[in-house]
């Protein structure tokens, strides 16, 4: 019997604070983390928790605070909770931020998984990639990956395995 995968993304949790960069040049570098690869080395961006929304509405504390689908920002107890569940399906890369010890989950693009015939998009003119609507996957091309960004949309999405959320 073959076990069913599902294929999670984070979303946007209403009502919890989020983490973003000090300076907005960073947001750069957060975006294209999905482009470098294991090892390079890291500078890490100084961060900053918002803790109040843009109408005055305090936020709630969270151990996974929001920064975009494309990575995992994690607080002291997420790490010391599932860093080690996370290191061997990515890396755990330094945040400065004088509010909370926090990082970075980036997992590494996998080629192959997507399954284009299959999926909804839609494409630039060039046929690039635009956005993936209903993406379908093809799991003999992830192995033991449990943890992946696209080859073909390297700054977008980060995708989970039900074996790593269950984890």
């Amino acid at each position: 019997m073959t076990e069913t995968l599902r294929i999670y993304r984070p979303s946007v949790p209403m009502g919890y604070e989020w983490a973003v960069p000090v300076d907005d040049e960073d947001f750069e570098a957060i975006r294209a983390v999905g482009e470098r690869r294991s090892g390079d080395p890291w500078e890490p961006i100084h961060m900053s928790l918002l803790k109040v929304d843009d109408r005055g509405k305090s936020q709630q504390r969270s151990d996974l605070p929001w920064l975009g689908g494309h990575v995992l920002v994690l607080r002291d107890a997420a790490i010391e909770a599932v860093g080690d569940i996370l290191r061997p399906h990515g890396e755990l890369l330094p945040l400065l931020c004088h509010e909370a010890r926090l990082a970075l989950f980036s997992a590494p693009a996998v080629e192959g998984v997507l399954d284009e015939a299959r999926s909804e998009m839609v494409r630039f003119g060039s046929g690039r990639i635009m956005a993936l609507l209903s993406p379908m996957f093809r799991r003999a091309a992830l192995g033991g990956v449990r943890a992946f960004k696209l080859a073909e949309m390297p700054r977008g999405d980060l995708y989970l395995t039900n074996q790593l959320v269950e984890a």
